[in-house]
Formats: structure tokens, sequence, C-alpha cells
């Protein structure tokens, strides 16, 4: 049964609170339990019905939100969301007090009242996800794997990465680092536009940090913090002196953690530490894994202390984290290791090791232990997945479902399948984005074909837009057979790096 997550919704309007309730209760996670027009009400319900999550107006008569927010923070912390727009360029900046009073996240109105079906959704989604960052989940415990090296030479640069929950974890973690901090700090954090300028000053008076946006050409200096800017990506030259690029045409996210990672892995090689902390998806994990093998000290936070664990997660999954600490042990981890780049400290998280052969390679490509051919279905719509499962498992598939598009790139780092049958037609994000990506990247390696809700010449054209091998109509009564004939296409499985 899916558990479903208590919200309370406050606002002072009665058509914004039908709204918010009619977008959140979309998702089958989440279930508004009580509303509330006033900062006094939001006070007396966070105590009675206890939620899970609190949507948060600022403006409303009485105590206000941000009143509300301190109280309810002080009396019983819960992770509060505020619903607001860009504050005015004069007059007290609303969304900067927010973060400073312990608003976990800042979400534009547009993402609720937007035009587009898949805003709405995916501001669900992201509700859901911070509510259930509060539900504690078993972590099995793993053995610590071999050590990579690292480098012995004193890092230059320190790189943060951050997402869903980032800001407060930020500002924690800085202020904790000394004023005379001997190392340049870059940092990515992805932020809607609107409140980027909140952000920057939020993190400078709660790192009391010099805080600046990256420029181009510009060296960076021992101690001050540069962040990159909204819808540009931050990379880092051999000489400490930043480079700013638009991001690609089909980029998911920008700027993006990986960008700024694997530019200081290529540019620094070991004389640098990366720490990825708490957001949403897997940006970052990547380019982690390339600074730690170019011998640079790299860190994960751990599950407890991140508000949502998707990109920590990856990161661990990926063994691109040498170390993964709660938020709280973190900034004496990094002095320590400013301060002694020599001492080595096993991950407790299992690096991935290369096959014993080529044979044992080719076979982990295939997939499934049991030597079934494995399907990976991708798509948005449950039902749908659920009967071209049951149907393929009929005929002795094992099949894999993925209803979120971009974790495919992850999904298919962890489990190579024979198969994957994609829906391009998706509410969140354009699938042939996603695809091109995968092959940018190399990420995909089995054969790809669309399972559309179009149809005919429509669908021939969708499949060729994106490359794929082939396509079958979700319509179609015959999807057994039909990927028995895609298998048979499909080349022998082959090595990648």
């Amino acid at each position: 049964m899916t558990t479903r997550f208590r919200v309370l919704v406050v606002d002072d309007s009665t058509l914004t609170r039908e709204a918010l309730r009619r977008a959140l209760e979309l998702d089958p996670g989440l279930t508004v339990v009580a509303e509330a027009k006033t900062g006094e009400e939001a006070l007396a319900l966070a105590r009675s019905v206890q939620p899970d999550l609190i949507t948060m107006d600022l403006n409303m008569p009485g105590m206000g939100g941000l009143k509300a927010i301190e109280a309810i923070m002080r009396e019983r912390p819960t992770a509060i969301v505020v619903i607001s727009e860009r504050t005015p360029e004069r007059g007290v900046d609303l969304n900067y007090e927010a973060l400073s009073r312990g608003a976990l996240e800042l979400v534009p109105k547009s993402s609720v009242f937007g035009v587009e079906p898949g805003d709405v959704k995916r501001f669900g989604e992201r509700l859901r996800l911070l509510a259930a960052s509060r539900v504690e989940v078993e972590v099995k415990p793993s053995s610590p794997p071999p050590a990579i090296p690292v480098s012995k030479e004193p890092p230059l640069l320190l790189g943060l990465g951050a997402s869903t929950g980032g800001p407060r974890a930020l500002a924690k973690l800085l202020s904790e680092l000394p004023k005379d901090f001997p190392l340049s700090i870059a940092v990515v954090q992805h932020m809607a536009e609107d409140f980027f300028d909140s952000f920057v000053r939020f993190l400078a008076d709660a790192s009391k940090h010099e805080v600046e946006l990256a420029q181009p050409g510009v060296l960076m200096l021992p101690g001050r913090i540069y962040v990159a800017p909204p819808r540009k990506e931050l990379f880092i030259k051999e000489s400490l002196t930043m480079r700013l690029l638009a991001p690609p045409a089909d980029a998911l996210i920008s700027p993006s953690v990986d960008s700024l990672f694997f530019s200081m892995a290529s540019a620094l090689k070991g004389r640098s530490i990366g720490v990825l902390l708490t957001g949403m998806g897997d940006d970052g994990a990547q380019g982690l894994l390339r600074m730690r093998r170019m011998g640079a000290r790299t860190v994960a936070q751990d599950r407890a202390s991140s508000a949502v664990f998707g990109m920590p997660r990856a990161a661990q999954e990926v063994g691109a984290a040498e170390v993964v600490l709660p938020l709280d042990d973190m900034a004496k981890w990094i002095i320590e290791t400013v301060e002694k780049p020599e001492v080595v400290v096993p991950a407790p998280v299992p690096v991935p090791s290369p096959p014993a052969s080529t044979g044992a390679r080719k076979r982990a490509l295939t997939g499934s232990p049991t030597g079934k051919k494995r399907v990976l279905i991708v798509d948005d719509d449950v039902n749908a997945m659920t009967q071209a499962k049951r149907a393929l498992e009929s005929g002795g598939y094992e099949v894999v479902l993925l209803d979120n598009a971009l974790m495919l790139a992850s999904t298919l780092r962890r489990n190579p399948v024979d198969l994957v049958l994609f829906e391009t037609e998706l509410s969140t994000v354009k699938g042939s984005l996603v695809l091109n990506s995968l092959r940018d990247h190399q990420v995909a390696h089995a054969p790809i074909w669309l399972l559309s809700k179009l149809i005919g010449a429509t669908l021939a054209e969708r499949a060729k837009e994106c490359g794929a091998e082939g396509a079958i109509e979700k319509s179609s009564k015959t999807l057994l057979r039909e990927v028995h004939g895609a298998l048979a296409k499909a080349p022998g499985p082959t090595t990648s790096n």
C-alpha cells in the first residue's frame, strides 16, 4: 500500500488553498489533512495534526508566514516549503527571511499555477520526496572497499554541489569553516532563478564568508565562495580562473554539479575536495567519481541528515564517495583533510570493481543473473507499465519498471538490461532529450524501442527523431511477439568502459 504523507496547507486565499489541495492530491503519496489561513492557525494545526510537510504563504494577516515558520521550527520542527513569488527589489526580502528562519525549500507559484500539466505533477513529486525524507529508512551496512590512492599534494579548491534542501545544508557546512579557510570554494545549487538573489544573500549572511557570483576569467581567492549563476555551467581552469558556458540544448539541469566536478577533475587532478549534499536526482555522482579516480578527496552526505537522499545515494552507489558523513561531521573532516591531505580514510561504500574476465562482463551486460532476458520499461503511466510487465513476465522475461525518466542513466548503470521500452510522450520531460543525453554520455548499451501511446506514422516519425531501433504501439495486442522480434534483431552483448 502506498504511504500517504500528511500535508498542512497555509494560505489566506481560499482560491490558492483549493488550487494547492488539488495539485497535491494528484500525487498518490500526498494527502492534505488540514488548511490554515493565518499564522496562528498554522501553529495550532501543526501541534494538533502533526503534518509531515507544510506549504506556507508569507503574506498573511496576523502572525504572518515568517513568524509562523519561526514558531513551528522552534516548537515542532517540520519540513516547510514556501510557495512564493520573486521578492520585489525594494523592501524586505521575504524569501531570504524564510530561508533564514528554517524554510527547507522555496517553490515558485508558477509550479502550481503553470499552464503545463507537467509543472503541477513535478510540484507534487518534489513535495512528496521532501515529506518522505522525514521517514527513517534502514540503511544496510556495507563492507569497506579497497582504498583508491589519493593525491598527497595539498588541495586548492573545495567544490560543493546540492539541490533540494541544499540552502540550509550549505549554510551550516560553510558556517563551520574558519574565516581563514585556505581553499577557494565553488558552489552549484539547483535553485529557481526567481529566488537566486535571495539565496546568495542568505548564504553570505549564514556562512560569514564573502560570497559572489562566479564570473568568467576571475581568479578564485582563498576563503571566498563562488556560486554558479542560473542557466550557466561553471568550469574551473588549472589556473583557478573560472569559465562560464551556456548549458547544452538538451541539458535537463543547469547549472550542473557534474560540470563543476568534471572540470575540477580535469584541471586540478587530485588537488581538490568534492562534496555532494542533499538533492533530488543523480547530478554530481559521475563527476564526483571522476574526481575520486583522479586522486581527489570526496565525501557525500549521509541518508539521515539529507533532506532528499537522491544525489548522495547515487554517489554512494557508483563508489564516488570516499567517505559518507552526517552533515554535522563534514566541516571537521574537510578541515582535517586540508591540514593533512596524505591521510586516507577507506570508504564505507563499495567501489565497482572490474569483472574477472571479458566473458563475465558480457554476462553482466545481459542483465539478469537468472539467465532471463531483462527488459526495462520507462513510463510515467503506472497502469500502462503494469499491464506491459504482466504480458512480458508471462513470456519469461524479467521486467524492471521506472516511472522517472530523469533516473534512467543511473538505473542503467546499476541494472544492465537487454532491451529498453521507452515512452517519449512524458508529462515531466521531453523524452527525445533524455535519449539523446544517454547516447552523448555513452550510457545506453542496450537497444531502445519506443512503447508509446502514439500510433502509426506519428509513432514511426517519433522513433526516427529519437534514434530508436524500433517502435511498438501500447495498444498492440502482440506486445510479447514484438519484443521477441526486437531482441532477435539486437546484437550480442558488448563490453563498455
